[in-house]
């Protein structure tokens, strides 16, 4: 029964689908819960970017960070590594985001992944001292992974992956 039903779901969402345009921002088919973690997940990329922005900066400017000790040459280009770490891992995570908002899911598990992480950064934020910040950051992630987990946004990514399935 369950089976027949995200068949039938598959078929909906195709016909809504040619019926509509392919890059719209409202892919009628993304249940709305999806769509809202999506946006969340953007905003969250785009804190980071600012993060990111602001670890170049002190690479460029020379601002060393005093809680890294270490007498290898490396050590100068800790803020350069971790920008570029960090570009590449939520760069994938609003890649994700963007293709949900589409209508093209690339699957959840990188947006989990990432807001597990930011549950524990939320914790160790809290026990630092910053609990306002820790606050935003910890409900942010349970968003997303309250969007992420709801029963229609799961029906519609097995949806999905039933009709990716179904081309090959």
């Amino acid at each position: 029964l369950h089976r027949n039903w995200c068949r039938n779901l598959a078929l909906i969402i195709r016909l809504r689908c040619v019926n509509s345009k392919e890059n719209s921002l409202d892919h009628p088919g993304v249940p709305g819960m999806l769509r809202f973690g999506a946006v969340v997940v953007l905003l969250q990329c785009l804190a980071m970017l600012g993060y990111i922005i602001m670890l170049i900066y002190a690479q460029i400017e020379g601002i060393s960070d005093s809680s890294i000790e270490s007498s290898a040459e490396a050590s100068h280009y800790v803020a350069l590594g971790t920008a570029v770490f960090l570009a590449i891992v939520f760069g994938f995570v609003a890649f994700v985001a963007i293709s949900t908002l589409r209508g093209r899911p690339r699957g959840s598990g990188a947006i989990v992944l990432i807001e597990a992480i930011l549950l524990g950064v939320a914790f160790y934020m809290f026990l630092g001292g910053a609990h306002l910040l820790s606050a935003a950051t910890a409900l942010s992630a349970v968003l997303v992974l309250i969007t992420v987990f709801h029963p229609a946004s799961a029906a519609y990514q097995e949806a999905m992956y039933e009709l990716k399935k179904a081309r090959r």
